[in-house]
């Protein structure tokens, strides 16, 4: 029988938690999360990733703003009938609304990765900045949210910001060195966790090739 620590446990009750509590999270919870993200595997343990941990009421005011817009502009008009009281409405008005709730979620965390041209891109056609190294960063992303789950604190994975990353870089004062890779909300959920709903593996499964 599965624990509430056990591994599988809180990979299959590791839900987004968009709805967080103003509550503080401490420091030295959030360092401990930190510390086994940065345990996950990467290239040659080179850990091209860096955190940036936003607390400044200001700073998450104008993120949570330049998200509201951005998630205004490319999905208003998939926003469901008034009426609908799905699941999948309920879903979606949450993540729609979310961007007004981030100047009071207790920490925006910046995980940011070093800029690495992908093997695919032939060298006449590396022009200007290379993106962040995403397959060695990544896998940290995922050890937060593990990390989190954990621990009791809720956490969603967003990636709006690729609409307005240069502001955020100056806001930032991030180096040209690095991108943005993920935008992760930590809080103490005002929901419960529990079992998600997924397709079975086997029901996306093939052997030794499609279909």
């Amino acid at each position: 029988m599965e624990s509430s620590l056990d591994l599988f446990h809180i990979m299959k009750t590791m839900r987004p938690m968009r709805r967080l509590k103003p509550d503080d999270v401490p420091d030295d919870l959030l360092e401990e999360v930190l510390d086994a993200a940065v345990c996950a595997p990467n290239s040659l343990n080179s850990q091209p990733y860096n955190f940036i941990v936003v607390r400044d009421k200001v700073t998450k005011s104008l993120f949570g703003e330049k998200y509201d817009q951005a998630m205004r502009q490319r999905f208003a008009k998939y926003v469901p009938e008034s009426g609908d009281n799905s699941a999948l409405a309920r879903n979606f008005r949450t993540a729609m609304a979310f961007g007004k709730h981030l100047p009071d979620v207790p920490v925006l965390l910046f995980v940011c990765g070093e800029r690495d041209w992908p093997l695919a891109v032939a060298d006449e056609a590396r022009i200007g900045l290379a993106p962040p190294s995403y397959g060695s960063v990544f896998p940290c992303v995922q050890n937060i949210l593990l990390g989190c789950r954990a621990k009791g604190l809720g956490a969603s994975l967003t990636t709006m910001h690729q609409v307005f990353e240069a502001e955020l870089i100056d806001l930032l004062r991030m180096p040209d060195s690095h991108g943005i890779v993920a935008v992760i909300p930590i809080g103490y959920p005002k929901g419960n966790f529990g079992p998600v709903t997924r397709k079975p593996s086997s029901a996306i499964t093939f052997l030794e090739q499609w279909g």
